[in-house]
């Protein structure tokens, strides 16, 4: 996996701008091509900010699933790294076990538990403090969202039955919008809304902002000597 210096993930969160809404022109990060859209937000609520990260995705002819979307961003960002539950790997029955974002820029790979249904403690984690990394199926699990509507901008955000049927039976509409969000509330198994989000960074826009970083550091050790 690449790894981008901390000071430049630092200079583009700080550049980023919370406006008073959020839509298909603020998404820096798409997948695919075609003149339909979609938004897709990951929400990991496990502390590291920002935590709703959004992503777009394109096409063109017939209507993708939700699934064929995030599989799509998952091969393209090499930060982002979605894993199913190992009995439920195919579509359309398909569901996700972990989610691992790569936020610090360090690298590395996450470790990722076993399900409890399979036996397992579910004790995965990120390789370094400041990632996002959740998983669960019985400690807590990974919940669908789609948006009536633009939920940054007078929409809202929809997990009901028949809204959200499941990411691999749910299909694309132009100009809609998606999450996944994590929760642990096993007793009413409500969905968190994402908060305000942030777009992922787009590979080329982190490799600029690195290189700008490393001629930063490059000019000051030559003033040291």
């Amino acid at each position: 996996m690449k790894k981008y210096p901390l000071l430049a993930l630092a200079l583009f969160w700080t550049a980023a701008v919370h406006a008073d809404s959020f839509d298909f022109s603020n998404i820096q990060y798409w997948v695919g091509s075609g003149s339909n859209e979609a938004a897709f937000v990951l929400n990991w609520n496990d502390g590291p900010t920002p935590d709703a990260l959004v992503w777009g995705f394109k096409w063109s002819g017939g209507a993708p699933t939700v699934l064929d979307m995030i599989q799509a961003i998952d091969a393209a960002d090499n930060r982002l790294t979605i894993t199913p539950h190992p009995l439920y790997s195919d579509a359309p029955s398909y569901g996700i076990y972990s989610i691992y974002y790569d936020l610090t820029g360090l690298g590395g790979t996450p470790t990722i538990g076993t399900p409890g249904d399979l036996g397992g403690p579910e004790n995965g984690h990120a390789p370094f403090a400041g990632d996002h990394y959740r998983e669960g199926w019985y400690t807590g699990f990974w919940g669908e969202l789609t948006g009536d509507g633009n939920p940054y901008h007078g929409g809202a955000w929809d997990g009901s039955y028949p809204a959200v049927s499941g990411v691999g039976f749910d299909s694309l509409t132009n100009n809609s919008w998606w999450a996944l969000s994590f929760t642990t509330d096993l007793q009413n198994y409500t969905i968190p809304e994402p908060g305000f989000p942030t777009s992922a960074p787009e590979p080329s826009a982190v490799g600029l902002l690195a290189v700008g970083a490393l001629g930063l550091a490059s000019r000051r050790r030559r003033r040291a000597a």
